[in-house]
């Protein structure tokens, strides 16, 4: 049979069938792209852009509505080059992620017969039921990627708020019956998709899918895991990634099933050592996550017995083991230690695993030098990260990176000890031109800014030298470069920011020039950058205005100027940024904050305009930033009331309004109920104290001091238990303190003093913990660190985005608020800040009208370090009992009406460093040992009836009573033996009495010794009588 016909017939098809496809798409399916760009919103403007920041620009700006235009070669779609036909659409991150009211229409998407490839990841889109069953009309589908989206049950009535959907054998309604028809899949994920409960009956659903390879079910809230039976069908799965989710216990053993598997991630699982222990079984296995779960101990045997692994991350497991145990994984790539507590010398096996591209050791604790053969021997490293670990300075000699033949990308000694000048640093990477990421912070590096790390490294990225001992100024190299971070804050950097700064680097994303000396005006260039996000120059020299040109840079979310010389009126274009962070604190700022209506300063979280010269009432619309958690207005010259809009500052934490002219009542309708920090002192504010408080519950400072407020301490305040600091000094509350206050036992500060408080202090405040040791969390922190910034992960690790996601932040750890009281002690106004308050004590009732005797109860608060009772009418004598505060420094009783002694038990508080009791009706003796001798005349002015050599220069023998006279011998012979005289006497008399009447009932018994006694005594008599008589 001729086969001629045939061939010539099926290749003219084939010509025609490719020739069509090339001419384009099927309408019906360019008719449905055009549709789906109708659907979403998205900004014609950024079609303009030529940048390559995030957010991406999108698509649909090739998508033109024309009948003659190919939607082939429209971005994000391909097609078939046979039938013409879509097979490829990746819309991923195409929706407005700024509004989670988003119903993705499935109908759009099911004229897509063709479809193979699937991606609407990074979407938030709200899902429904019915819109997923209507997926699996598209039967040839290979790769479907929901990751980033919302699922949630149609039924609930309000779609802006997505709930979790559940599966369950008892619901009718399962969220992916329409998976089990995808049988051509390959590549399913739906990580971070608000999925919540059992695995089981999913698991189920998945059976049917054979040709599954690549799962991922990460970042949900996944409870259980898949039964065994459930997955013998998954033959050729190769990737498994159920990371971020909460399997508490054993791994099952269906892993074990899984014979094809070459990547697993059980990142963050809270799966236990002794769950993996069968993990040998998986020969295949290439490339294992198991990083942040709590393998406390050694190293897990079956880890080290997969000898197949090229990948492996334990970061944040806890194990305490020594590194020489991987020396056997020969095959070994990628291998992240970090933060765990491997110690130890580095092992010269280490020297065995020549494949070795990426190391991180960082955030243990090793020790000694780094190996040179280290570097020489494994050529192809191109990732170091040991920054954290305890190396000796000698380290960075020893490695010898001049000699290392391949190029590093990624270098990072954070905090390695290194204590180097710049030009020895030179020495040391003179040989490197491929550096991408640079972390040398916290070294004591120090000499002249290393200009040449830019000319050397034309592709760098990342660059961090904060806190070194860097000097002179910054010399920028002469063409653009791409760096998107760059960190020199904390260094001894001097002279002007160059004015084209932002055009040498015109994709920084971050730029942190803070805790230098710089100097001159904030360049222009900086604004006007779309990329830019986190800008500061805090604690600088910077004087002149902001540049306007800040105002024009849309994407900045974190802009840091505080503590500089600044000045001028702030501009309002500021306030339309769409910020998270808004610092200007420590300035020269004048003029008003003018009241408007920011269009894009909703999620703003911190505002700090404290310290500056800005007059005029508070604007109300800060009212209307409900997301600010930080809001710090202090120390300007603010007038007028308290605007009522702040009433709505629900997410309010730290709220600072003090040194102000703010007048009027404190508002009663507040509803702050996060708020933990309140600072209103130093105004002119009036009233009563709100019962509004109450919706405060987890308050713990509360600074009302130097206002006018009156009234009385109200009971109900004793039901904000959660209260460290107390501060409502200088008001004009009167009246008693009520019993209720003493349930108020976390109490670390009280200060009541310069009121109108009268009665007896309560013998309850012996309640108050004041500070004692473990018997109240710690509640002031002295640094909070936040993840703010840029990606730090430059490096494309196995466990990157691709297989797993491993996301790496940039840590600014100034941006959180510490909380800093005034506090009187030791006769001086100190100020205390972060942590030093969890160990500060104190109690200040002074200027009031207290009466009574000092509670002798005092003296269980045993952790107090300053106590001032002074300007009182406080009467009776000091009790002993306050000998048992052994860790007062300060203790003030003048200005009272107390009598008696000064307690010598008193001598034995050791750190008392200032006592004063002048001005009292105290007498006898001063105690002058110890301490006691320190202090001077001023502690005891004003009591005429005290004496003492020592200070008061004052006799207390003096009396001309010769019966006062014997008494004070008497004092001072029981001060100095230790004898009391009253008892000595007493027993001398009787001593004496029984002894002289025993003799003379011996004279008068015996006749003979009664003569020889008479005798006697005339005998003397004789012998002196001459002498008497002359």
């Amino acid at each position: 049979m001729n086969s001629w016909p045939w061939t010539i017939c099926m290749f003219v098809f084939v010509v025609i069938f490719h020739y069509n496809g090339c001419l384009g798409c099927l309408e019906e399916e360019r008719v449905a792209l055009w549709k789906i760009k109708a659907s979403i919103k998205w900004n014609l403007t950024d079609c303009l852009r030529t940048d390559n920041r995030y957010p991406p620009i999108p698509p649909f700006c090739t998508w033109v509505d024309d009948k003659t235009s190919d939607c082939c070669t429209w971005e994000s779609v391909k097609c078939s080059s046979f039938t013409g036909r879509v097979i490829q659409l990746s819309l991923a991150g195409t929706y407005n992620s700024e509004e989670y009211k988003h119903f993705l229409d499935v109908s759009l998407y099911t004229p897509f017969e063709e479809l193979q490839h699937l991606d609407l990841s990074r979407n938030f889109l709200n899902w429904t039921i019915e819109d997923l069953e209507r997926l699996s009309k598209l039967k040839k589908l290979e790769v479907l990627d929901l990751g980033s989206n919302l699922f949630f049950n149609k039924s609930n009535t309000v779609p802006s708020i997505p709930t979790k959907v559940f599966f369950s054998n008892k619901s009718d309604t399962s969220t992916v019956p329409f998976l089990g028809e995808l049988r051509s899949l390959k590549t399913l994920i739906l990580s971070y998709s608000n999925l919540a409960g059992s695995l089981s009956d999913f698991a189920k659903v998945l059976t049917n899918l054979n040709n599954l390879e690549f799962l991922d079910l990460s970042r949900n809230n996944l409870d259980d895991f898949f039964p065994f039976d459930d997955l013998r069908n998954m033959s050729k799965l190769k990737i498994l990634n159920v990371s971020s989710n909460n399997f508490l216990g054993r791994i099952p053993p269906s892993i074990l099933s899984l014979s094809s598997l070459e990547a697993l991630s059980l990142r963050e699982t809270n799966i236990k050592e002794d769950s993996i222990s069968n993990l040998r079984n998986l020969s295949k296995l290439k490339i294992l996550d198991l990083s942040y779960n709590n393998f406390s101990g050694r190293i897990p045997p079956s880890i080290l017995s997969l000898n197949s692994l090229e990948a492996l991350s334990l970061r944040l497991t806890n194990i305490k083991d020594s590194i020489s145990r991987f020396c056997e994984l020969t095959k070994l790539q990628d291998l992240d230690l970090s933060g765990n507590k491997f110690e130890g010398i580095f092992p010269p096996c280490l020297n065995n695993l020549t494949s070795l591209r990426m190391v991180d050791f960082s955030d243990n604790q090793l020790s000694g030098n780094i190996p040179s053969s280290l570097i020489s021997n494994l050529t192809s490293l191109e990732y170091i990260a040991l920054s954290r670990n305890q190396f000796d300075r000698s380290t960075l000699s020893s490695m010898l990176l001049a000699s290392h033949t391949n190029q590093l990308k990624v270098l990072r000694l954070s905090n390695c000890n290194l204590n180097m000048s710049t030009s020895d640093l030179l020495n040391f990477l003179h040989n490197q031109h491929d550096l991408r990421d640079v972390d040398l912070s916290h070294n004591n590096l120090h000499g002249k800014f290393p200009t040449w790390l830019f000319e050397n490294n034309s592709l760098l990225e990342y660059l961090i030298l904060a806190n070194n001992s860097i000097n002179g100024d910054i010399r920028l190299p002469s063409s653009p470069m791409n760096l998107t971070m760059i960190d020199i804050s904390k260094n001894q950097i001097h002279g002007k920011l160059p004015t084209n700064t932002g055009n040498i680097f015109p994709s920084l994303a971050t730029l942190n020039l803070s805790k230098n000396s710089l100097e001159g005006r904030i360049p222009s260039s900086l604004g006007n950058r779309e990329g830019l996000w986190v800008l500061d120059l805090s604690n600088n020299n910077f004087s002149g205005e902001i540049p306007e040109s800040l105002a024009m840079s849309s994407r900045l979310s974190a802009l840091i100027l505080s503590n500089n010389r600044l000045d001028g009126q702030i501009s309002p274009n500021l306030f339309n940024l769409p910020l998270d962070i808004l610092r200007l604190n420590g300035n020269q700022f004048t003029g008003i904050i003018p009241n408007l209506t920011p269009s894009k300063l909703s999620q703003l979280l911190t505002l700090d305009l404290s310290r500056n010269l800005i007059s005029g009432e508070i604007p109300t619309w800060i009212g209307n930033l409900t997301e600010l958690r930080t809001l710090v207005l202090g120390n300007n010259s603010f007038v007028g009331p308290i605007p009522l809009e702040f009433c709505n500052l629900v997410n309010i934490i730290f709220l600072d309004l003090s040194q102000n002219y703010l007048s009027g009542p404190i508002p009663s309708c507040l509803n702050l109920t996060s708020l933990q920090y309140m600072h209103l002192q130093v105004n002119n504010l009036t009233g009563l104290m709100p019962e509004a408080l109450l919706k405060s519950p987890n308050l713990k400072t509360l600074d009302l001091k130097h206002n006018n407020l009156s009234g009385s301490i109200p009971s109900w305040l004793a039901l904000l238990s959660n209260l460290r600091i107390i501060l409502l000094k200088g008001n004009h509350l009167s009246g008693s303190i009520p019993h209720e206050f003493c349930q108020l036992n976390k109490i670390l500060i009280l200060d009541l003093s310069h009121n109108a408080f009268i009665g007896p202090i309560p013998p309850c405040f012996s309640n108050i913990t004041f500070g004692k040791n473990g018997s109240v969390e710690p509640a002031f922190l002295d640094r909070i660190q936040i993840n703010y910034g840029a990606s730090t992960n430059t490096y494309p690790s196995r466990f990157d985005d691709g297989d797993f996601d491993d996301e790496g932040t940039y840590v600014l750890d100034q941006y959180q608020e510490q909380e800093e009281v005034d506090f009187v002690t030791k006769s001086r106004s100190d100020s205390y800040r972060g942590d030093i308050l969890n160990y500060m004590a104190g109690m200040d009732l002074s200027y009031n009208e207290f009466t009574g005797d000092i509670p002798p109860e005092l003296g269980a608060l045993i952790a107090i370090r300053a106590l001032n009772l002074s300007h009182n009418q406080l009467t009776g004598s000091i009790p002993k009992s306050l000998s048992d505060l052994k860790q007062l420094e300060s203790m003030d009783l003048s200005h009272n009406k107390l009598s008696g002694q000064i307690p010598s038990e008193l001598i034995g508080i050791n750190t008392l460093a200032v006592f004063i009791v002048a001005y009292n009706n105290l007498s006898g003796r001063v105690p002058d040992k110890a301490q006691f001798s320190t202090f001077n005349v001023s502690s005891y002015e004003g009591n005429p009836s005290l004496c003492g050599l020592q200070p008061l220069q004052k006799q207390c023998n003096t009396s001309k009573d010769p019966v006062i006279s014997v008494i004070l011998r008497q004092a001072r012979l029981a001060e100095k033996f230790g004898i009391d005289p009253i008892s000595f006497l007493s027993s001398f008399a009787g001593t004496y009495v029984v002894y002289l009447l025993g003799f003379v009932i011996v004279l008068y018994v015996n006749p003979n010794w009664r003569g020889l006694w008479f005798n006697f005594i005339d005998a003397w008599l004789s012998f002196i009588f001459p002498f008497c008589s002359k």
